[in-house]
């Protein structure tokens, strides 16, 4: 039996328009009821998910969410932290340099949950408007070698960021946990950080065996916690790497796909 849920929201739970389908509420809810813990794993904070998780229900002491690609996990009821993970502000100099040469535009979460950014820019704005964070012009030639941040971005043009994501992989990948969120989206986080190993940390805290967990997801940062869990699932739309490592292939998020991987594997619905 399945017992933790993990899904992503951008083109999985959210369909286009970044709206919550009837029958993926559904599909939440009648697996919640039956002693599933349905975890949102996000590389949102907490502030840009908690109206999903409002909406959804899952907003009590014994609700957990993921956020920052796997950098924090907390408990929705009492706020309380329970996992988390950093990089250190010489980090996030070393990528800030590296955005600067390729002339992309940056930006950070700090360890406070502040959205820092080298200039404003549209990229930045969208991260501040689906979070409803206000981003702070910062200059990142100041940071101190020890500050600590949560993780750092590079945000631009899908292509521009198609470009720069195999660069920035084959060079920093064996020191930081380097995914891309979105097409214009390109995080780095602690090597140790990933939606997969929250996953893990979170199975571990709740006690909850290997076999009984199940991901959903569309994207490159989804990838690990597919792998992670029992049944790895990848949306329909998803990014065609996803499909490796998918153990079941859903619907896409504009037909409810969560709802009918939730269905099918927990709820018992033909």
């Amino acid at each position: 039996m399945i017992k933790l849920v993990t899904i992503d929201l951008d083109g999985t739970l959210f369909d286009d328009k970044k709206n919550i389908s009837i029958e993926n509420i559904n599909a939440i809810k009648k697996a919640r009821e039956n002693g599933t813990y349905i975890v949102i794993a996000t590389g949102r904070p907490l502030n840009g998910v908690i109206n999903t998780l409002n909406t959804l229900g899952l907003n009590t002491i014994d609700d957990y969410v993921i956020c920052y690609n796997g950098a924090k996990i907390f408990n929705v009821g009492t706020n309380e932290t329970i996992f988390s993970s950093t990089i250190l502000g010489s980090d996030v100099k070393i990528l800030y340099n590296e955005a600067i040469n390729n002339k992309l535009n940056y930006h950070a979460f700090n360890i406070n949950d502040e959205l820092l950014t080298i200039k404003h820019n549209p990229y930045t704005l969208v991260e501040s408007t689906i979070n409803k964070i206000v981003d702070q012009e910062y200059d990142f030639t100041k940071t101190l070698d020890d500050d600590k941040f949560i993780k750092a971005m590079i945000v631009d043009s899908e292509e521009n960021i198609n470009k720069i994501t195999p660069i920035m992989k084959e060079k920093y990948q064996d020191k930081y946990s380097v995914v891309r969120s979105s097409k214009i989206f390109l995080e780095f986080l602690n090597k140790k950080t990933n939606k997969g190993l929250a996953l893990l940390e979170l199975k571990k805290y709740l006690n909850i065996k290997d076999d009984e967990t199940m991901a959903i997801g569309d994207a490159d940062n989804d990838i690990p916690m597919i792998k992670c869990a029992h049944i790895g699932v990848a949306m329909e739309n998803a990014f065609k790497e996803v499909f490796t490592y998918a153990n079941f292939i859903t619907k896409s998020n504009e037909e409810s796909g969560v709802a009918y991987a939730i269905n099918k594997y927990i709820n018992d619905v033909k």
